[in-house]
């Protein structure tokens, strides 16, 4: 476990130093701009491959392309507060938020996801979530699973879902 540990830490700051050193010249051929940012703004939290602590941090990998599905779940993802007041431009965001959608989604990405477009996540930025984040989010989740097919795992961050009868 130990060793596991170790590996998959040396592992992740290797990357961050790498791309992080390539970051101000941009020409690291390895990563697309969008993946970069997201290295460097999200996988702290999120994993790399969208797979994190999933009792404090919502897993990406195959499931945030569900978000996607209606408009309430798709402003969500702008809304979140790290999104939101996140230091990169519009642009840059909607790119990440493509990234995030359609590499990480995996599966859960609908086909023929629209992209997200810059005015787009301008706007949704301007009205950040800020309180009762939770609520929400259970909120979009419940009618990702009785509307859109979506799995009640969704419920959870990861593998721990909340309890729908508190």
């Amino acid at each position: 476990m130990m060793l596991s540990m170790t590996v998959t830490l040396g592992t992740v700051c290797g990357l961050l130093i790498a791309v992080g050193s390539n970051a101000t010249a941009g020409n690291d051929p390895s990563f697309r701009p969008a993946q970069r940012d997201y290295i460097l703004a999200c996988a702290g939290c999120h994993g790399i491959d969208g797979l994190s602590n999933s009792r404090l941090i919502p897993r990406l990998k195959d499931r945030i392309g569900y978000f996607v599905n209606f408009p309430e779940g798709r402003a969500y993802l702008a809304r979140l507060p790290n999104v939101a007041f996140s230091t990169m431009s519009d642009q840059q965001l909607a790119a990440v938020l493509n990234y995030a959608v359609a590499e990480i989604g995996g599966n859960s990405t609908p086909a023929g996801m629209k992209p997200y477009q810059a005015a787009e996540v301008g706007k949704w930025r301007k009205l950040p979530l800020t309180a009762s984040l939770s609520a929400y989010r259970q909120g979009i989740v419940e009618t990702l699973i009785s509307r859109y097919r979506a799995p009640a795992s969704l419920r959870g961050y990861g593998d721990d879902a909340y309890e729908t009868d508190r």
